[in-house]
């Protein structure tokens, strides 16, 4: 077989360390994973809300690889930002005049 460095098979014993800040918010030991978006998914849902940057530890015991990634997160989207019209800036309208 053709293994390139993160090649994944559904088999394959994944072990995987998120940090933020130092400190470890998630890891899992486990296999059934068919894309390294799918370890990311399964190990951001487990760690919960977050804020800042991480750190995405990831090895692949069968094979023998490890990968580092680094992720960023906000607890909340940002408000939109946008000027809104004062009620003096809109001029009356009279069917009258």
């Amino acid at each position: 077989m053709n293994y390139n460095a993160t090649s994944l098979s559904v088999n394959d014993q994944i072990f995987a360390t998120l940090e933020v800040g130092g400190k470890t918010v998630a890891s899992i030991s486990k296999s059934n994973f068919s894309s390294i978006n799918d370890i990311v998914r399964f190990v951001c849902a487990i760690a919960g809300r977050f804020m800042g940057l991480a750190r995405l530890n990831i090895r692949n015991k069968t094979q023998g690889w490890a990968m580092n990634l680094s992720l960023a997160s906000r607890q909340s989207a940002p408000r939109p930002s946008f000027h809104a019209a004062m009620p003096a800036q809109y001029r009356q309208a009279s069917l009258f005049n």
